[in-house]
């Protein structure tokens, strides 16, 4: 009786290995199928509007703040400035006016 009982038991465990195998195998390609069809959809709405995602933007815009801290970039330049860039921006002249006349004393200490 017990080599009969060992005998189905061994069975039963194995069986249960195989399905619990199954189970994960399908689990995981699920998962990867889902993954997939949203990069899929993503893609083709990123496409289609012709815009970036917004985890690449905010990548770009990380990286591009954290360069001005990387070892090779302290040349004296700015972070987005290019070495040949010239020192002087033209500018529309205008006129400065002179400052307007200081308060008396005596009206000074009324805001004090």
């Amino acid at each position: 009786m017990k080599l009969i009982s060992d005998f189905l038991g061994g069975i039963l465990r194995a069986v249960i290995k195989v399905a619990l195998l199954l189970l994960t195998v399908l689990f995981v390609l699920g998962v990867l199928i889902v993954g997939l069809v949203v990069v899929l959809a993503a893609v083709i709405r990123f496409l289609l509007t012709g815009r970036k995602p917004a985890v690449v933007t905010t990548f770009t815009r990380f990286n591009q703040a954290a360069r001005q801290f990387r070892p090779g970039n302290w040349s004296g330049h700015a972070a987005g400035a290019s070495p040949d860039s010239a020192d002087v921006v033209d500018v529309q002249a205008h006129e400065v006016r002179s400052a307007p006349p200081h308060l008396p004393p005596s009206n000074i200490e009324k805001f004090r």
